[in-house]
């Protein structure tokens, strides 16, 4: 898999595999705002290149960062699931997704005791909300998280 390195307004840089460093126009890229670090596939057509990007729904990478698409986190992970502690599994927060699994079953048992998860739940989805789709990652369909689980750009 490829990767790129560098971004011009007429060209773009991708290192392969076997270290080699391909210089392609902007045009042969087959996907929208494109980031260095992208990862990509590139194929070529005699003298012509066509690049894709790389879609995974998640994935880990070898420095412990993880990606998962935004809309899948957002309204999947957190809105739909949050109260499961999936959000939190998902960016790697294992201790965090069981606490809050554990905090909105007892909120189940016991009305009061509830209310605190219920409120960090909403305050998780918003968070989402606003990192998926406000400025820093309003262009890209992928979030990232660092090793320990924080939003990273």
């Amino acid at each position: 898999m490829a990767e790129i390195l560098t971004i011009s307004s007429a060209e773009v840089k991708i290192g392969e595999d076997d270290g080699k460093v391909v210089t392609v126009p902007i045009a042969s890229l087959q996907f929208s705002n494109p980031q260095v670090g992208d990862r990509v596939n590139v194929f070529r057509d005699g003298d012509d290149f066509i690049v894709r990007r790389t879609e995974t729904v998640t994935g880990v990478s070898e420095d412990g960062a993880r990606t998962i698409n935004k809309h899948v986190f957002v309204w999947v992970a957190t809105f739909m699931f949050g109260a499961f502690g999936i959000d939190r599994f998902l960016r790697g927060q294992t201790a965090l997704g069981v606490f809050k699994l554990l905090l909105n079953t007892f909120g189940w048992i016991t009305i009061v005791g509830g209310f605190a998860g219920w409120i960090w739940d909403i305050i998780d989805w918003i968070n989402a909300m606003t990192k998926a789709y406000g400025s820093a990652y309003g262009r890209v369909e992928n979030l990232t998280f660092d090793e320990d689980g924080n939003y990273t750009k």
